[in-house]
Parts: C-alpha cells; sequence; structure tokens
C-alpha cells in the first residue's frame, strides 16, 4: 500500500504535534533541569519537521492518495495489518487497569500468534521480552509502568 507523500506527511506532522503536546502533560521531575518530557517533546519536534519535509516533497506529484497493493489482497496479511492497530489500542486502554505485566504478555502473545511464532515459544518469549522492558524502562530509565492488579507484589 503506497500513501502520497503529502498525506503521509500530514500523518506524521500530526504525530508529532501529538508527541509534542502529550509531552508537555508529563509532570516535571524534581530537582532537574530536563524533565521525563524533554526526549518525547524533541522525538515530535523530529517528526513535525520530517512531516513537513514529507508535504514539500509530494507537493504537485500528481500520484493517487492510496495505491493498494498486492499484499492487500490476501486475506491474512489483512488480518495481521488490523490485528497490529487493534493491539495497541488494546494496550492503550488495558495497561492502567490490568498493568504492564499483564498487558504486555498478552499483547506480544496475540502478535507472536498472529506472526506465526512456535506455539510452545509465544509465552516464554513474551514474559523474558516483557521482563527485559520493565528492567530498562523500571530501573534503567526510572519510568515508572502501572501494575495494575498487580500493585500487591509491586517491587
Amino acid at each position: 500500500m503506497k500513501l502520497n507523500q503529502t498525506l503521509s506527511g500530514l500523518v506524521v506532522l500530526l504525530v508529532g504535534l501529538a508527541v509534542i503536546l502529550q509531552a508537555r502533560t508529563f509532570p516535571s521531575a524534581a530537582g532537574q533541569t530536563i524533565g521525563p518530557g524533554f526526549f518525547p517533546a524533541i522525538a515530535g519536534g523530529g517528526f513535525v519537521l520530517c512531516g513537513i519535509a514529507l508535504m514539500i516533497s509530494g507537493r504537485g506529484s500528481g500520484a493517487p492518495w492510496l495505491e493498494p497493493g498486492e499484499w492487500t489482497r490476501r486475506p491474512r496479511l489483512m488480518f495481521n495489518f488490523v490485528l497490529v492497530f487493534a493491539d495497541l489500542v488494546f494496550y492503550a486502554f488495558a495497561v492502567s487497569r490490568l498493568g504492564f505485566f499483564i498487558t504486555a504478555v498478552l499483547f506480544l502473545s496475540v502478535l507472536m500468534w498472529a506472526f506465526a511464532v512456535p506455539r510452545l515459544r509465544i509465552v516464554p518469549l513474551a514474559l523474558v521480552v516483557t521482563l527485559v522492558i520493565h528492567y530498562a524502562f523500571y530501573t534503567l530509565l526510572r519510568v515508572p509502568l502501572p501494575w495494575g492488579v498487580l500493585e500487591g507484589i509491586a517491587w
């Protein structure tokens, strides 16, 4: 599937603006000049600049807004395409209630199942990847992740 560069640029620009606006809502870190929203805001600014560049490069190209690719006629690939977005929506709505561990394991397990990872490897891989991501964010980067229903065993 090919999107016109002007349309792609507009999407990237809007995502960048959304990231910047969301980063501004992050609380400031006590005693630090750089808060948790600093790097996301820089990334959002990069998205905005890239979106503008894409819009400029696609101006007047005459290309169609959307050109479906061969893969869009294959039901399994379309299912996987839609499933990725549905899984992301699930994560966004479930993570605060269920907590990072449960939501991430479910999220990864569904995607691994959809992309034909051998069945016996799905749960162990999802658990290991979730623990690695949690360690990276919670311990190394000191980003608090929601515990949800596991609040009683939070370390």
